[in-house]
């Protein structure tokens, strides 16, 4: 972490939380800036009763990436729903087109407190 704006990374710390900082955002000169960035976008899981889902592709200079994807409310565990075992590789990646031609399995274990609160 540095107090200067990077030349890449697009995080800012400041107001106790970090912030994607896109170009003409306002920063305060106290807040503190990574080198990682986070880019967002629509999640390939929105739809027409929740067109606001969305994904993001986080880059660290640690080189540790990993894709966050919302899926609309209700559709996670649909059976109908391949989020939970493509979701992490990118859309239209050459790994997510081999992923889809093999057969997935799924098990699904969800604990008491989850099951009081979303029930079946």
């Amino acid at each position: 972490l540095n107090t200067g704006r990077p030349e890449c990374g697009n995080l800012a710390h400041y107001d106790d939380s970090w912030h994607i900082v896109k170009e003409n955002d306002s920063v305060p000169p106290s807040a503190k800036w990574s080198d990682c960035s986070v880019e967002p976008s629509m999640s390939e899981y929105a739809n027409h009763a929740d067109i606001g889902a969305r994904a993001w592709m986080s880059h660290s200079v640690i080189s540790f990436d990993y894709r966050v994807v919302e899926v609309p409310r209700g559709k996670l565990l649909d059976p109908s729903c391949d989020a939970m075992i493509l979701a992490h590789l990118p859309r239209g990646s050459q790994e997510r087109f081999l992923a889809e031609q093999r057969p997935q399995r799924r098990l699904i274990v969800i604990d008491e407190t989850v099951y009081k609160l979303y029930g079946d």
